[in-house]
């Protein structure tokens, strides 16, 4: 599966693989989480997924309009050489901000987002001398400034794609563009919105499984309003190497998160579904009444049923494994399997806990999570599964 593409929801913080406390089911806060806020379908919510549109503002390509629309699943940008923005040494066609049914969202001043999607750049948009952005932050409002651009830029000749802090010049990213033409390549934004140092940026480019540029710089990422991202397609006119020509970008599988405080749900193991297991608690250390001690056989299992809402969430498994040899166990949400042979290994003795921490995508309402042994020796003592998302 590609994880750049599907898999990104479930990415959380570090702070996740923090040891968990010994007590009750019961909500923590100490760790963050990434919440879906935005995910349109471009064949079903169409340009209604944005805040608003700037095609053609100026009215200078009649024939060309629209210059912005849904083509399949995803979102297209044309542009065309005699197009001109109502500034005319510039040309733009560009989509702001990210809307959901019930309204735009707010990005704020202390507030951190990410965002991710798949774009694919044709060999005709290529990079300039001067600017060409395709996709930028700015604060709402005429003539606003740029925080942060993402552009197809010439360098000592080359052509490259590059991400920066626009307001300080601060480069945090660049790679080559012409090996990502004519291809789907994945991106990923993380914005800490703050005033000077007070606010960051991570920029992240793949191409398939290799990961091009992962970079983080500090800077200002805030002027006064609130943020609000952009994409498409805004260049000069100015271009001295005769890269202008007929063109267009297309995006899909824009996702938007907004990083907020985790709520944790514990659920004990002596109150799950064990099959070829009992309930023991002659081993100190354990949450609850007690922790589930498996037959020494494949295929014995825990399962766990809970109500819970739609959405990518982090499962962490508690146990204690007294032996010398790993007890590898295979991982289901809802019938699927999230993790084949996930190492589960000695811990010292049946009196030391461990955690491990996989990320997972819930369903909206009853969902189940099962935790099998893959190997003859079963599974560890297993003490609860913590749910966080």
């Amino acid at each position: 599966m590609d994880i750049t593409r599907r898999q990104l929801g479930t990415l959380v913080g570090a702070a996740l693989l923090a040891p968990c406390l010994p007590s009750s089911s019961r909500p923590a806060s100490a760790a963050v989480a990434w919440r879906l806020m935005w995910a349109p379908e471009a064949a079903s919510a169409g340009l209604g997924a944005f805040e608003t549109l700037e095609d053609d503002r100026a009215d200078s390509h009649p024939a060309g309009q629209p210059h912005i629309f849904t083509e399949g699943n995803n979102f297209r940008f044309n542009m065309h050489t005699v197009d001109r923005d109502t500034s005319t040494d510039r040309q733009r066609q560009e989509v702001t901000g990210t809307r959901n049914p019930g309204g735009y969202l707010q990005w704020l001043n202390g507030e951190t987002w990410r965002v991710t999607y798949s774009m694919f750049i044709p060999a005709s948009l290529k990079a300039t001398t001067t600017f060409t952005h395709i996709s930028q932050t700015k604060m709402p409002g005429t003539g606003t400034d740029p925080i942060t651009v993402t552009s197809l830029r010439r360098v000592n000749g080359v052509q490259t794609i590059e991400h920066k802090i626009f307001q300080s010049d601060i480069l945090v990213g660049r790679t080559n563009l012409e090996p990502l033409q004519n291809k789907w390549i994945d991106a990923e934004y993380e914005i800490r919105i703050g005033d000077g140092g007070a606010g960051s940026v991570r920029w992240v480019l793949r191409d398939g499984a290799t990961t091009l540029v992962d970079a983080t710089r500090s800077g200002d990422t805030f002027l006064g309003d609130r943020v609000r991202p952009k994409w498409g397609i805004y260049r000069s006119l100015g271009d001295t190497s005769g890269s202008l020509q007929n063109c267009y970008l297309l995006l899909t599988n824009m996702r938007a998160y907004k990083q907020v405080a985790a709520t944790a749900t514990r659920l004990e193991a002596e109150n799950a579904t064990i099959s070829q297991g009992v309930v023991e608690s002659n081993h100190v250390g354990f949450s609850g009444s007690g922790f589930v001690n498996t037959d020494n056989v494949a295929g014995a299992y825990v399962e766990w049923r809970f109500e819970h809402a739609a959405g990518p969430a982090t499962l962490t498994l508690r146990y204690a494994n007294g032996t010398t040899a790993d007890r590898p166990v295979n991982i289901t949400v809802n019938g699927t399997v999230v993790a084949s042979g996930l190492s589960l290994p000695a811990t010292g003795a049946w009196t030391t806990w461990a955690s491990r921490s996989i990320g997972a995508d819930l369903g909206a309402g009853a969902n189940t999570v099962r935790v099998t042994a893959a190997g003859a020796g079963g599974c560890p003592n297993l003490d609860y599964l913590e749910v966080l998302a």
